[in-house]
């Protein structure tokens, strides 16, 4: 199977097993699409190895190229690069053929080590202190769960209720708040909109948006802006059911989920608030599965600013610089290449590849963080 389509492959499946089943979807039908998420990601064999690992080291920091622009300054004293991986989440399990049993992988920032945590999701918090953690596959077998774990202790608080089909939980950019797309087994359902938490206290309000269905085809998540005082949607429509949902423009909302304005966009996938450029003037939008292409599109005006492929590439994890991506590679088992992490500049080219830690290699999200955090003698990790 090509980089691509095994990239493609892996989005889709994992997008059907996590998006709100429509209301005439049975529970067996959800269990095969699980089902089929789970062998598609297993990958020659490497979900054995993972099952075995319970702390294991990065195997390399970032390698950037002799032509590199990032790399001025590498190796000079006090030049610790600005990024790293601080977890990797939904990593696959072998026991369960959904995803109840897949498991994550979190950054000791003090040994540069990479724990196994029994969640599926795995989502630290700005600063490091907190984990936004998920168990389950919303089964009768394995309810779903949501909740806070203190890092350093390792004690979970869990949010009270289910409150049906959640998904893309984020962190808001200040840390006090936790946006949870909610996205009810019955579609009419006024409830369809958001969560958001209040990191402190758990307190959660629920924030309907009854008529989003007929903007959100595809269901996708709210993301977060910038500064934290709007979401951001990605509106698709499919009158007829039929063939792929057309992209019709990113909708802004405020917190009390009213739509203020949209941008028009014609193309393209917003899935984390990273995707905004460092001064919100651009986002990066991510083309459907099956494409490697990428957008630089404006923020006010939808207009393309820039349009380029990265081969193999799975999502825009953020922004390295005002000049650079950070992006998701699914690498290449045909070729031996494993999954990486990439820095990309807007044409395209990559500058500097940061390879998957051992036994994380079929994780479903990645998650980045301030590399101030490392202690002396793993600041190699940075990138």
């Amino acid at each position: 199977m090509s980089a691509q389509l095994e990239g493609a492959v892996r989005e889709a499946l994992e997008d059907l097993a996590s998006s709100a089943a429509p209301p005439d979807l049975t529970r067996g039908a959800i269990n095969r699409a699980n089902r089929q998420r789970a062998a598609r990601l297993s990958v020659a064999g490497l979900a054995a190895v993972a099952a075995a690992i319970v702390a294991v080291p990065m195997v390399a920091g970032g390698l950037a190229g002799p032509d590199d622009p990032l790399a001025a300054g590498a190796g000079q004293p006090g030049s610790v690069k600005p990024f790293v991986v601080t977890a990797y989440s939904g990593v696959n399990g072998t026991a369960d053929v959904g995803t109840a049993d897949d498991y994550s992988l979190l950054l000791d920032p003090a040994t540069g080590t990479y724990e196994k945590v029994p969640y599926n999701e795995a989502v630290p918090s700005p600063d490091g202190s907190q984990v936004l953690v998920h168990e389950g596959d919303n089964s009768t077998a394995h309810p779903s769960r949501r909740g806070l774990m203190d890092r350093a202790s390792g004690k979970v608080r869990w949010l009270p209720g289910n409150f049906g089909y959640t998904d893309g939980a984020t962190w808001s950019p200040d840390g006090t708040q936790i946006l949870i797309s909610n996205k009810p087994k019955v579609t009419t359902d006024p409830g369809h909109g958001f969560l958001l938490v209040d990191a402190e206290t758990l307190a959660i309000r629920l924030v309907g948006s009854p008529d989003i269905n007929s903007r959100n085809a595809v269901g996708a998540n709210f993301v977060w802006t910038p500064q934290g005082k709007e979401l951001a949607l990605v509106h698709t429509t499919n009158p007829t059911g039929a063939g792929p949902a057309e992209v019709t423009g990113i909708g802004y909302y405020d917190l009390a989920g009213k739509l203020t304005r949209t941008v028009p966009v014609t193309n393209g996938l917003l899935g984390d608030g990273a995707q905004f450029s460092p001064d919100g003037s651009r986002i990066a939008l991510d083309e459907p599965p099956g494409s490697d292409d990428i957008r630089i599109v404006d923020v006010a005006t939808g207009i393309v600013h820039q349009q380029f492929s990265v081969p193999t590439a799975g999502r825009v994890l953020g922004w390295y610089d005002s000049s650079h991506l950070i992006v998701y590679d699914y690498g290449d088992p045909d070729l031996t290449e494993r999954p990486s992490v990439k820095v990309v500049d807007l044409a395209g080219k990559v500058t500097r590849t940061v390879p998957f830690a051992e036994g994380a290699e079929s994780a479903q999200r990645v998650y980045l963080g301030a590399s101030a955090s490392l202690q002396t003698g793993v600041e190699k990790l940075a990138f």
